[in-house]
């Protein structure tokens, strides 16, 4: 019973949040928190023997504002379509770091990997994914980078790149 207390706490967080959600733009702070809720979730519906999550942030990133919902879409699709149907699991690594007035996070998996075929058609096919570069589209123009690199049976690679806004202190 704890550990449904504990789901159902987290879940309750989650919901809150999607549904007061009116900003456009979030400390990366408050998305972090967000990811951490989802995942416990995720946890316990894997197991931490089969979904392991390593995070690497760079503290100056943690104030800089970046797009509501950036990585749970991200992170979904490493659990749904990479690490769910690896029978072993994985591990997702999530960095993040800034460099010359961009902040970049880079999130990776150890899942089944993307068709080099396939790839091509990722911004226009994956739901997520499309929605997510559509956004990026919208507030950055052509400045911002989202860069999917993917080998079958080894894992995908995703780096996004945005100017770094700062946020409040």
């Amino acid at each position: 019973l704890p550990i449904s207390r504990e789901v159902l706490v987290k879940l309750s967080t989650i919901l809150r949040r999607l549904l007061s959600q009116t900003e456009t733009f979030v400390p990366l702070r408050d998305e972090l928190e967000f990811i951490d809720n989802y995942l416990d979730i995720e946890l316990v519906r894997f197991g931490p023997d089969k979904l392991r999550f390593r995070k690497e942030v760079d503290e100056s990133t943690l104030g800089a504002l970046v797009p509501s919902m950036l990585l749970q879409p991200i992170i979904e699709n490493s659990i749904r379509h990479g690490l769910g149907r690896r029978i072993e699991g994985g591990e997702i690594h999530l960095r993040t770091a800034r460099h010359n007035g961009r902040v970049i996070i880079e999130i990776r998996d150890t899942g089944v990997g993307i068709p080099a075929d396939k790839i091509p058609d990722i911004f226009a096919s994956g739901i997520g994914i499309s929605n997510v570069h559509e956004r990026l589209k919208v507030l950055y123009g052509k400045d911002f980078v989202f860069h999917i690199d993917s080998k079958e049976g080894q894992g995908t690679f995703i780096r996004i790149e945005i100017p770094e806004t700062p946020g409040p202190l």
